[in-house]
């Protein structure tokens, strides 16, 4: 289906709307016309009858008569016909005035008859005194051609304006969409990274939510794509490293001189492999979320079961570090997404094991709980390992973040997220604020380690 421009449509429209209100105005006009002529012509047609007896000299009764000329071509269309009678005689006329008397009675006053086959409206007017009868009148020829040179001057005028008014309108329109123009020819010429907002000056009052709205999705799909580099240099910053320490340990493996060397060689080959894979599937976890642009759909479901199905993943790696994983659930239904839970907890799980160490404790805990008046369902995940500095726990939730802190001040020294992303506990604040859940950080078990509370609103 072919789309006509915006110019053409206005011009077009405006053309229309003229148009009809022109043609309701000449039928309105034509029909006043008509049902008024007789009181117009009427009263035109006394004040000729007036003006001509007024101007007639004494002693018009002693002209001679004389042959009634021919009608010249071209009189027969003249607005009014008029005579003049003197003691019986038809002394003066006009050049199309019959031959008869228009008012055979001569009483004075109005009347319509037929004469040669036409309809004449007559008007006659005596002056006793002189002797004089003017009589005038317009027939139904007359008054056709005059209604008729009034729709034919109508008509004319009224094309004149009209081509003119469409002139003006095609003319005007293209001058107010220049601007609109301009910003094509501007958008075309930008490279394709330009994503600056869009300068229209001069571009005219509709189009401005228009272009006010385009700026806006400029400044997201900017921040969109501004996130997208900024998480391509952080992946590959952080790919790096697992990359290099995976062919080092392969190096060594290769090299290993003893079955043992090559067995501790391996094992660390496997669990930098193990790491690297963790590492993998955080990124495609956040490039997942950060691809999102609608919120989550959340429904009603119940914690215990996710928790009981994440902690069964990671009963085997805990088993390897000679740690142990306590859980204790408490039936509580949340609204949330299954999927972004599920990530949640293996995050905050894999958290607690990777840094609770050798012999580590973890406890996972899902309970009933109210905060601030409000009821909900806390899910705590605590450990005993080095913790997290006071002064750096609400950064350790920022994306690729690492404390550099000494503990969590208890006398446990040592980094808690040395050898580790940064990712995983980003991930854990952005799913919680997707959920409305609000998180806590405390000291773990035994006033040790780290304890990470996500308190979700009960459904």
């Amino acid at each position: 289906m072919k789309t006509r421009s915006l110019r053409w449509r206005l011009t077009w429209v405006s053309v229309k709307c003229v148009l009809v209100a022109w043609l309701v105005w000449l039928g309105c006009q034509a029909w006043q016309l008509s049902r008024a002529h007789y009181g117009f012509w009427d009263e035109s047609q006394r004040e000729v009858a007036a003006q001509i007896l007024e101007s007639m000299p004494d002693g018009l009764e002693s002209l001679p008569r004389r042959a009634r000329p021919a009608v010249p071509a071209g009189h027969r269309d003249h607005k009014m016909s008029w005579q003049v009678w003197a003691s019986g005689r038809n002394v003066v006329y006009s050049v199309a005035a019959p031959g008869e008397p228009l008012k055979p009675d001569f009483r004075d006053g109005f009347a319509r008859r037929s004469i040669a086959g036409q309809v004449w409206h007559v008007y006659s007017l005596s002056d006793p005194r002189r002797g004089l009868i003017v009589q005038v009148g317009r027939s139904k020829e007359m008054i056709a051609n005059e209604i008729a040179r009034w729709v034919g001057l109508s008509l004319l005028a009224a094309g004149l304006i009209f081509v003119l008014f469409v002139l003006t309108v095609w003319v005007v329109i293209g001058r107010s969409l220049r601007p609109v123009a301009g910003l094509r020819d501007a958008l075309r010429a930008r490279p394709p990274l330009d994503l600056m907002p869009l300068q229209a000056p001069g571009l005219p009052t509709e189009f401005s939510p228009l272009v006010d709205a385009f700026n806006d999705q400029l400044t997201r799909v900017d921040t969109a794509v501004q996130n997208e580099r900024r998480f391509i240099a952080d992946a590959a910053h952080e790919l790096r490293t697992p990359l290099a320490v995976l062919s080092a340990h392969a190096d060594l493996a290769r090299r290993a001189a003893t079955e043992e060397e090559r067995d501790t060689a391996l094992r660390r080959l496997s669990a930098g492999v193990a790491r690297a894979a963790r590492l993998s599937e955080q990124l495609l976890d956040l490039a997942r979320l950060d691809a999102q642009t609608t919120a989550p759909t959340l429904v009603p479901l119940d914690l215990a079961p996710l928790l009981v199905l994440v902690v069964r993943d990671f009963e085997t790696l805990a088993r390897e570090r000679q740690q142990r994983i306590v859980l204790r659930t408490e039936d509580g239904r949340v609204l949330g997404d299954v999927d972004l839970l599920g990530i949640l907890i293996r995050n905050l799980v894999d958290n607690a094991v990777r840094y609770a160490g050798e012999g580590g404790r973890i406890e996972v805990i899902c309970r009933r709980d109210v905060r601030d008046g409000v009821g909900g369902i806390a899910l705590c995940v605590a450990d005993d390992g080095p913790g997290v500095a006071p002064e750096e726990r609400e950064r350790i939730f920022h994306r690729f973040y690492r404390a550099n802190g000494a503990g969590n001040g208890n006398g446990h020294g040592g980094s808690r997220s040395s050898g580790g992303s940064g990712i995983g506990l980003s991930l854990v604040a952005r799913i919680a604020r997707a959920h409305n859940a609000r998180i806590h950080v405390e000291d773990g078990l035994d006033g040790r380690g780290l304890a990470i509370t996500v308190f979700f609103p009960a459904a």
